[in-house]
This record gives C-alpha cells, sequence and structure tokens, in this order.
C-alpha cells in the first residue's frame, strides 16, 4: 500500500518529485502529527520521525533480505559519512512495493522502494538517490514541508483563502528537490562514486514514464517541470566537472 499525497505531505516530503506522480491508494486519514515549528531541536526531530516511522511500518512491509539490505546500507554509510548531518542517526527501510519511488522523513529516515532498487542499474544510481534523500535530512526539508503544510490547513480551517500559499507552498517543493539534487550529487561524488548517477536514472525513469504513457501522451506540467530538474542537473554537474579540472 502507498501513501496518498496529502498523506506524504504531512508525514514526509516526497524524494524525488517525478516518482510523487506514481497512482498512491489511500491511507488512513485521521491519522495526524501534532503540530511543529519550522526549527526544531534534534531530540524534537528524532521524537517526531519516530511517528512517522511507526505510521510507515504499520502500512508496509519491509524487505528483510540481509544480503539485499547490507548492499544498500553499504552505499548509505558511504554518503552518510561525507554529511553534514552527523548529530542524528540515519537509517533507511526498504519497502516492499514494486512503485519506483523514494523519500525521506524527520529524524533521519529514509526509505526505498524495492521496485526502486530493482530498476537502479548500478551502485552510482543508488548513490546519487540516496544523496538526494541525505541531503534533504542535512536541510532539514522535511520539517520545514510540515510547517507549511500545517500553516495552510490552519488557514484552510478558518475558511481563509490559501491559494497563495500553496502557490508557495509548491515553490517551495521543487526548490527543496533543487537543493537537494545539488546537495546530493556532492555527497555522492565525496563517497567514491560517480555523481553522474542520479541523472542517468532520472532520465531513464522519464523515458519509461513516457513509454508507459502512450509514447510521449503525459502531463505538460510534469513535462516541464521533470526537463528543468533535469537542466539544473546537468549544469550543476558541469560546474563539478569544471571545478575537479
Amino acid at each position: 500500500m502507498i501513501l496518498t499525497k496529502r498523506a506524504l505531505f504531512l508525514i514526509a516530503i516526497p524524494a524525488i518529485s517525478l516518482f510523487f506522480t506514481e497512482r498512491f491508494s489511500s491511507a488512513t486519514e485521521d491519522w495526524q502529527l501534532p503540530d511543529a515549528q519550522e526549527e526544531i531541536s534534534d531530540a524534537e526531530e528524532i521524537a517526531l520521525g519516530k511517528q512517522v516511522d511507526e505510521y510507515i511500518r504499520h502500512l508496509f512491509y519491509l524487505e528483510e533480505d540481509p544480503d539485499f539490505n547490507q548492499a544498500v546500507n553499504n552505499i548509505i554509510q558511504r554518503v552518510v559519512a561525507v554529511s553534514e548531518r552527523n548529530t542524528i542517526p540515519i537509517t533507511c527501510a526498504i519497502l516492499q512495493s514494486l512503485s519506483i519511488n523514494a523519500f525521506s522523513a524527520p529524524g533521519g529516515h529514509i526509505y526505498l522502494t524495492y521496485g526502486l532498487l530493482k530498476f537502479a542499474q548500478t551502485e552510482d544510481e543508488v548513490a546519487g538517490i540516496v544523496g538526494h534523500e541525505v541531503a534533504h535530512l542535512s536541510l532539514r526539508h522535511a520539517t520545514k514541508l510540515y510547517h507549511e503544510v500545517m500553516e495552510i490547513n490552519s488557514h484552510r480551517e478558518e475558511g481563509t483563502h490559501s491559494t497563495t500559499k500553496l502557490l508557495l507552498l509548491h515553490s517551495h517543493l521543487e526548490e527543496f528537490e533543487q537543493d537537494a539534487d545539488t546537495k546530493g550529487i556532492l555527497y555522492a561524488q565525496k563517497a567514491g562514486f560517480n555523481p553522474k548517477g542520479l541523472l542517468d536514472f532520472l532520465e531513464r525513469h522519464l523515458n519509461f514514464m513516457m513509454h508507459r504513457r502512450f509514447f510521449g501522451m503525459i502531463d505538460s506540467g510534469f513535462n516541464a517541470t521533470t526537463t528543468a530538474r533535469l537542466n539544473h542537473l546537468r549544469e550543476c554537474l558541469a560546474n563539478l566537472e569544471k571545478g575537479n579540472n
């Protein structure tokens, strides 16, 4: 079972925006986290993340294969070792879902689907995705996003027009994704992986999506957003290459 977009907004930030177009089945709508401030302590974030993790583990079966988990964990630990967020433990759970998806939650929790890992062709690609997720955690995007969503919900309850805030939230989501891409590929490179792995994965996934949706009959907004993101990644990689020369 996969979370709805609304539920993902409430409990975690989607890791890669193009994964967010997958069709999600319904999740329990009466589950809700307590109000959170935009800036919270590590202890408060860990407590918040524990609630999120318990909820996700209630919804999903986890992949228990020890060799598979160890292979993924080895990549994660290499990436985490070069990141700035070393005040909280970062863990990863592999969800038994064929959906190609990944996301992170407060308190150092990363979730990768079995479908995503099977779709990846190299360790460099997995490292790029993991780097993106670790970057979200380092930049505290999940807690910032949750704070904004809760604020929008409160305005809705008050009957306040929230269209402007929703547009701002969408803008922040795109900004978060680009920031996580920029920092994530740097993490991957510092950990000894080819930083081009994330771009390779996203390009192949976009081709897969376009094929699956009748050879290019894909939402124009999604296509434009994804193209902008890929162009941003190419620019970042070009700057990295210049810096190494």
